[in-house]
């Protein structure tokens, strides 16, 4: 990391700022997009060439791209923190030179990979945050899954402000632990959602979920599938995209079965999440990043 307030042209006062350099090509408007892709994101907030957001520990700051390529990160409490969230939020702990060795071998990985040269896929460190949205997206379209965590966010979370943007804190486990299910079920989620999201909140609050990112990725899977609400679909994308694990492919979501359906079979028909997990199994440390491309690649042909 290379800090230092001269780089950029924050505000002078409480908003520290430092620069860190991306290990490999990073484009940070494309590995953003997808957080206002399905409606309003109170939890990421893009205004003026910046992205808002807090740390898990509920400390706002600020994230832009400088004509370097380098990332400017400013914050008025805890800028280390800060800096290594949003490092951590961007991939910088994916391994590029799987996904270099997948792109050999399967043709649609590399067009995208053109495409979108700076691309990074989605990683958030917060377990909370990343098994609730997985809950609230069970069953249901994203934009629908987007508006039920927003309200979930509005009504159990903490606004913050940061130069005059407002930014949401995640609620807390302990907030959300302590919550009648009638009042998350009034958001309009089901019952029995609304009661997987206290249970949820409970274990991380007891600290049932602690030490995962020490764990191997079976060990991961099971101690999450023990929890009622959470299953082997929700336990593949925590891999992913809570401990950004580079090998991770949550083979049964609907739409990694499409995209390694259409892009890498080659086939019309929907392939079984064992097929999926059969044509990917050689992609090894590259598999998280590839498939994350091929999601994107789905957007851009479909979503319009």
């Amino acid at each position: 990391m290379a800090g230092g307030s001269g780089r950029g042209d924050l505000p002078t006062g409480r908003v520290d700022v430092a620069c860190w350099e991306p290990a490999s090509p990073l484009d940070l408007s494309a590995s953003i997009a997808r957080h206002s892709r399905h409606g309003p994101n109170l939890l990421d907030v893009v205004s003026d060439g910046f992205m808002y957001r807090t740390t898990t520990t509920g400390s706002p700051y600020r994230i832009r791209q400088l004509d370097d390529g380098a990332i400017e990160v400013g914050a008025e409490h805890d800028l280390a923190t800060a800096v290594a969230e949003s490092q951590y939020r961007l991939g910088e702990t994916l391994p590029v030179e799987p996904l270099r060795e997948v792109a050999d071998r399967v043709p649609a990985v590399s067009d995208q990979i053109l495409r979108m040269p700076g691309y990074r896929p989605p990683a958030n460190p917060s377990v909370l945050e990343v098994l609730v949205a997985s809950i609230c997206a069970q069953q249901v379209n994203l934009r629908w899954a987007a508006t039920t965590l927003s309200r979930v966010v509005r009504r159990f979370g903490a606004p913050q402000e940061m130069a005059g943007v407002r930014v949401w804190r995640f609620p807390t486990a302990e907030r959300l632990a302590a919550a009648d299910p009638a009042e998350i079920r009034a958001l309009q989620l089901t019952s029995r959602k609304s009661q997987y999201i206290v249970g949820v909140a409970g274990a991380v609050a007891a600290g049932e979920l602690d030490g995962l990112a020490d764990t191997g990725n079976e060990t991961v899977i099971r101690r999450l599938v023990a929890i009622r609400g959470v299953g082997r679909w929700t336990a593949d994308w925590f891999l992913a995209r809570c401990l950004a694990r580079p090998d991770a492919v949550a083979a049964g979501d609907l739409g990694v079965r499409k995209v390694i359906s259409r892009y890498v079979a080659g086939v019309d028909e929907v392939l079984p999440e064992a097929d999926v997990r059969a044509a990917t199994e050689s992609w090894g440390d590259g598999g998280n990043w590839a498939v994350h491309l091929l999601l994107e690649r789905w957007v851009e042909e479909f979503a319009q």
